[in-house]
């Protein structure tokens, strides 16, 4: 009885919120311009606006990947929840009360854990005016996974850790540093081509995804067929295009989705590489394709840490060793 009084009240709360929205917003106006004369807020611009957010937001939800809060020192009280078999954040989400699937945030479970800052992307906005009114809410302008860096430093000014975003990339950097010198001439010989194998569909990825943009970032070359395609996210090759995915090194993942979705995807790849047209690739012949795991489609400095793991151990520790 106790627990659906409780889903009552919550029920009740998160209409009254929607449903009296012109009346809350005046309200929320009021209450942030007296905090903003006590000094206790900063105005913070944002995708959709300006926003008086706390000096020191204490009860943090995000609801888009929380790699870039948690890479900031500061664990949200909610976060979306990531259906993926090997999703890099799993153990730290266990700790982190659900708002929901990735753009669907549930406006309810958001209302419970009474937040004072509430962070999204763009992939938000149809909710905006409800996440408004539980909580002053900062929306980064966010086109696709390249820009995990703008929305590092969105998130940093919002949270007021802008020295702390800093210093995640300058420790980034130095690792780029690290991993060019230690690569040497090299560094511009070696082309890198990424692809994914989902449900069917083989997908090379290009400059402008998150993983990309990692490679760009170090110096590593693309593939001259991924190259003024037209298209700058991904594009689908079918299986007599598979040439396009060659390069010196190749980074194959198939683990996004559910376990299920996984398992096909494992039993693609293996029939994909009992096929003729693979053993002519050339990372193929020379023993270069890897098996990496889905943080290659992450988004934030957590997971852009991890892809520099891989390309440290397969190009400068054990260059030569293959995961086939």
């Amino acid at each position: 009885m106790l627990k659906l009084y409780r889903l009552a009240i919550i029920g009740i709360l998160t209409f009254t919120l929607v449903s009296a929205c012109g009346v809350n917003s005046v309200q929320q106006e009021t209450a942030q311009a007296d905090e903003s004369r006590s000094g206790n807020v900063r105005v913070v611009e944002h995708a959709l606006g300006k926003t008086q957010v706390p000096t020191n937001p204490q009860r943090v939800v995000v609801v888009s990947n929380p790699d870039t809060v948690l890479s900031l020192g500061v664990t949200p009280v909610g976060s979306m929840q990531v259906d993926v078999e090997d999703f890099y954040l799993k153990s730290q989400l266990e700790e982190i009360e659900s708002t929901g699937a990735p753009n669907v945030p549930n406006l309810e479970s958001i209302v419970a854990l009474n937040p004072d800052l509430i962070l999204g992307t763009t992939s938000e906005q149809k909710v905006y005016d409800q996440l408004s009114q539980i909580a002053p809410t900062v929306l980064a302008d966010v086109d696709s996974s390249a820009d995990w860096k703008n929305l590092l430093y969105k998130y940093a000014e919002a949270l007021g850790k802008t020295d702390e975003a800093e210093q995640v990339m300058v420790d980034y950097n130095a690792r780029i540093e690290k991993f060019q010198a230690q690569m040497g001439d090299r560094l511009q010989e070696t082309t890198v081509s990424i692809v994914r194998l989902y449900q069917g569909i083989f997908n090379i990825y290009l400059e402008d995804s998150f993983s990309g943009t990692i490679v760009a970032d170090v110096g590593l070359p693309r593939p001259p067929k991924q190259i003024n395609t037209g298209q700058t996210f991904n594009m689908d090759i079918s299986k007599e295009e598979l040439y396009m995915a060659d390069g010196d090194v190749m980074f194959v993942w198939t683990s996004s989705g559910s376990e299920e979705i996984a398992a096909d995807n494992r039993k693609a790849l293996e029939e994909l590489k009992a096929d003729p047209l693979w053993s002519r690739l050339s990372a193929v012949q020379q023993g270069q394709v890897y098996d990496v795991p889905s943080y290659w489609i992450g988004m934030g400095p957590i997971a852009a840490n991890l892809v520099l793991d891989d390309l440290f151990e397969h190009l400068v520790d054990s260059p030569s060793q293959a995961s086939q």
